[in-house]
């Protein structure tokens, strides 16, 4: 009788080798479509951040406050012993749909507080709840999961790590605030004189006449890494003339400059609600251009490739 048909060793190698090959070949199509749905997604996140931030301009005659405090604390920072201190992207909520979030927040307490007056900060048992919640908007798919969960923005003595609903998004506070500041004992946050000179920080209330550069030249938010929606230190990025895109300061653990995990490029929101990519090699001087809102800095096209 005659064996039945099979494989010799010799070809079952080849086979595996030929389907080694074709996965090679295969895989980095996948994984750069995967990322090019990934950064479309991230555009029609900052894209819908915009558009709620026209309309609250329209309601209100301003863009949102880079964060919050009550009206006569004049001396309030991020982890002080002040309590009012929501992130500015809660004022969104209600033109983003978030109408349920927003009901459920109890913005006359904070989201974070010290329950004996000093050491480690804890979630506020009146929000413990509510600033745990993910909104997907605010999470950019190439940095991570919607599910995965925010920490405290800024790490401070004492302080716990605080799981927080998380964003991937920031506003603009300032230019040149950082290293190039002008100091006064006076002031709050760094005491910097020129720590407002962008779109969001506190209390503040620019409206479209008050950027003067042009709304399509101005940055109003763009991505950062591994922030939090509900708290303060998570709101806004300042730079500096010696600190660009994916660049943090030295030594520091602090998140508070633009990045992203896209590859060479990280995307921004302007003033006029507008989205487009910026490459991570843009010049340290252009980008601060972008960040002020009446510096009086011509910015060609050029300058932004």
């Amino acid at each position: 009788m005659r064996s039945g048909a099979g494989f010799t060793l010799i070809e079952l190698l080849v086979v595996i080798a030929i389907i080694g090959v074709l996965v090679a070949l295969i895989l980095p199509a996948v994984q750069q479509a995967r990322e090019a749905a990934n950064r479309s997604k991230c555009i029609n996140n900052l894209h819908q951040m915009g558009i709620a931030a026209q309309n609250y301009h329209d309601a209100f005659n301003c863009f949102p406050s880079g964060w919050f405090c009550s009206e006569d604390d004049v001396n309030c920072v991020p982890y002080s012993a002040q309590p009012y201190m929501w992130n500015g992207l809660t004022s969104l909520f209600l033109k983003m749909e978030q109408e349920t979030l927003w009901n459920e927040i109890n913005f006359n307490l904070p989201p974070l507080y010290q329950p004996s007056g000093s050491g480690a900060y804890m979630p506020h048992p009146a929000n413990s709840t509510s600033l745990r919640r993910t909104l997907e908007v605010l999470v950019c798919p190439s940095n991570r999961k919607a599910t995965t969960t925010g920490t405290a923005g800024q790490p401070q003595p004492g302080a716990q790590a605080v799981k927080m609903g998380p964003s991937d998004y920031r506003g603009n506070m300032a230019a040149g605030a950082v290293l190039n500041c002008t100091r006064d004992s006076t002031l709050p946050y760094n005491n910097c004189l020129n720590y407002d000179n962008g779109i969001t920080f506190k209390n503040s209330e620019i409206s479209i006449a008050d950027i003067t550069d042009g709304t399509s030249v101005t940055i109003l938010f763009g991505e950062t890494l591994n922030g939090n929606w509900p708290d303060a230190p998570s709101c806004c990025v300042r730079t500096d003339i010696d600190r660009t895109i994916n660049r943090p300061i030295p030594g520091s653990s602090i998140i508070t400059y633009w990045a992203s995990k896209h590859s060479g490029i990280v995307n921004f929101c302007k003033c006029d609600g507008s989205v487009s990519s910026v490459t991570a090699q843009i010049k340290k001087l252009v980008l601060n251009k972008l960040m002020t809102r009446n510096g009086g800095e011509a910015i060609s096209a050029d300058e932004m490739r």
